[in-house]
């Protein structure tokens, strides 16, 4: 029979949280500290980029000419950092538990925003940038892996909207509040390159907040593998293997287009609104105000999305609904082709569609590979579709940083919405093939 998401056999043991039923076990102070690290994870993540045009204009004095390239090859190190670690580290969570993890990823992200304002060159600025590389590593694991070993399936897609709903309002929040930081440290006679420093240090200490947290209200080890713990490379194999299932493997595929898509955002939205606004007469930190708050937008018009796309994803089936959400990313990032002002009123209407696009996406990707993986391993088959994700954020540094700078600013944007546009056709496929196999014969 045809998978689908309506199945509500569960188990009442659990603690209910709404209309989320956890899996025994799983306490209120667990719950409440993966909601504090989901609130923070996707901003400490997506900080470094959004400050970036601010750090190369300022404190590193490149011009503006050199920075899509520039920002394309710091993404492509970070990346292949991440693509070195990801398996490891969902294997490693495995057998040591899902906590020193996490806890580590937050750490290694407070010393990476110390040291990343502080670089003199760039060679130093790609070795911080590989450590932030190693935190990103753990974060980008440890929060699907735990927010799958928490829930049950079927409110998984629930549980990873109200992850996501945590991730967006944290991201609003936080880069609300910190977007006109740099304007207020100048206006109090601080000098651009310290106001930067200070700018990202404010993230350190946020980092080493969360550390705390999840030190304290975390969960040890995983649910439901605290005695089924497998040789390391064993359960690496694991991620590997599972791609012989192909909903594993659209999966994955997913992973590496929704990670393209907020890679594209992060790195290269807010570099685009920065140039712009500096050619049309602001200073850099007024320019990096300006195109923060359009990024904040865009979050925003995500966040009211959340509960509605995982209504939806969790009545119909997880291939139906990636389907779907690679129908608004190819339309969302496809629309900033018609926009001829990019910090001009039309963007509030991109912005909208490009929220509700990284929203459907990453949750239909999410809750897709936690319904198909299994539950031994599941974080090395997690570390796997992570592994994919950070693949896929490498390919669009690497197109995306050439386009910018040689072909057009926008160009980044429409290779993701090419690529969203693909996998939708994949996932059609898949979905028409199964519903032309035949049903088996009743038996009289």
């Amino acid at each position: 029979m045809a998978e689908t998401s309506t199945d509500k056999t569960f188990d009442t043991s659990g603690l209910k949280f709404g209309p989320l039923w956890m899996q025994p076990g799983v306490t209120a102070k667990n719950l409440a500290a993966l909601y504090f690290a989901s609130f923070f994870g996707i901003a400490t993540m997506s900080f470094i980029n959004t400050s970036q045009p601010y750090v190369l204009t300022e404190i590193m004095n490149i011009p503006l000419g050199e920075q899509g390239t520039l920002s394309g090859r710091l993404t492509v190190i970070q990346e292949i950092t991440l693509l070195l670690l990801l398996g490891p580290v969902g294997a490693l969570s495995d057998k040591f538990g899902r906590k020193p993890i996490y806890i580590t990823a937050f750490l290694l992200l407070a010393l990476a925003y110390f040291l990343y304002p502080l670089a003199s060159s760039l060679a130093m600025l790609f070795m911080f940038r590989i450590v932030f590389a190693m935190g990103v590593s753990a974060n980008s694991v440890m929060l699907p892996a735990v927010a799958n070993d928490y829930t049950q399936e079927h409110c998984r897609a629930k549980m990873i909207a109200s992850c996501f709903i945590f991730n967006g309002l944290g991201l609003v929040v936080i880069i609300a509040l910190l977007r006109g930081l740099p304007v207020r440290f100048q206006e109090m006679g601080i000098d651009p390159v310290t106001a930067g420093r200070y700018w990202l240090w404010v993230i350190t200490g946020i980092c080493l907040v969360v550390a705390a947290v999840l030190a304290i209200g975390l969960k040890p080890g995983a649910p439901e593998q605290l005695g089924k713990r497998e040789p390391l490379l064993a359960t690496f194999k694991v991620g590997l293997k599972a791609a012989k299932n192909i909903r594993i493997l659209l999966a994955y595929a997913a992973a590496s287009v929704s990670r393209g898509d907020l890679s594209v955002m992060s790195t290269f939205f807010t570099l685009w609104l920065t140039q712009v606004g500096i050619k049309q007469g602001l200073d850099t930190a007024e320019a990096a105000k300006v195109a923060l708050t359009f990024y904040v937008i865009v979050q925003g018009f995500a966040l009211p999305w959340a509960p509605i796309a995982g209504y939806i994803l969790d009545r119909i089936d997880r291939v139906a609904g990636l389907a779907l959400a690679m129908f608004f990313g190819a339309v969302g990032y496809g629309s900033l082709f018609f926009i001829d002002n990019p910090i001009g009123n039309w963007m509030y209407l991109c912005a909208l569609l490009i929220g509700m696009a990284e929203m459907t996406a990453n949750l239909s990707a999410t809750s897709l590979i936690g319904k198909e993986a299994p539950e031994r391993g599941r974080g090395a088959v997690l570390g796997t579709w992570t592994w994919f994700g950070a693949l896929g954020i490498l390919t669009v540094a690497l197109v995306g940083g050439y386009l910018f700078d040689n072909v057009s600013q926008i160009g980044p944007f429409m290779f993701v919405a090419a690529a969203n546009f693909a996998l939708m056709v994949w996932a059609l496929i898949l979905l028409m093939r199964r519903n032309k196999t035949p049903a088996p014969a009743l038996s009289d």
